[in-house]
């Protein structure tokens, strides 16, 4: 629904950076044509007052489902959770309390594209991440939680 909006219903190549700020830097090198900004990301003022930039769409839909992924080869059981370190942007680590009732020993890094490529690489073994950076870094879930209702910017480079 919303690259029809966007981009008259052309099809949309998707790239996913390991922060914001690495996508704004490829939008205004015009390497990206559109960046798209959780507005839960504390940072998101700062592309708001960016002069290059300007919002072309605003809605609301949620994101790719949540949970806890792991690489194939980790030997995964739930107890492991109490000694696990788990890797995750800090804005989903709330889900835990909601889905999992406990909170966990936790790392943080700037994205959760980030948190599955750490996981993939063999830095840690668990991450709290998206269904879209699971499947990226050929992560499985083993707990499910849920999709998250949010409000969207589309930012684009500023024309004038």
């Amino acid at each position: 629904m919303m690259s029809r909006s966007v981009a008259d219903g052309a099809r949309l190549r998707i790239v996913l950076e390991d922060t914001y700020e690495r996508c704004v830097d490829a939008l205004t090198e015009s390497r990206l044509d559109l960046v798209l900004v959780a507005h839960a990301y504390p940072g998101i003022n700062a592309f708001y007052m960016h002069p290059g930039l300007e919002p072309a769409i605003v809605f609301r839909g949620s994101t790719p489902e949540y949970g806890l992924a792991i690489r194939d080869d980790y030997a995964y059981r739930e107890e492991l959770l109490d000694s696990e370190t788990v890797v995750s942007h800090p804005a989903p680590i709330p889900l835990l309390r909601y889905h999992l009732g406990r909170p966990l020993q936790m790392a943080t890094v700037d994205s959760t594209s980030q948190a599955a490529c750490d996981v993939a690489d063999g830095r840690y073994n668990v991450a709290i991440t998206n269904e879209e950076a699971a499947k990226q870094h050929h992560l499985k879930f083993v707990h499910k939680f849920s999709r998250i209702p949010m409000t969207w910017t589309v930012f684009a480079r500023r024309n004038d």
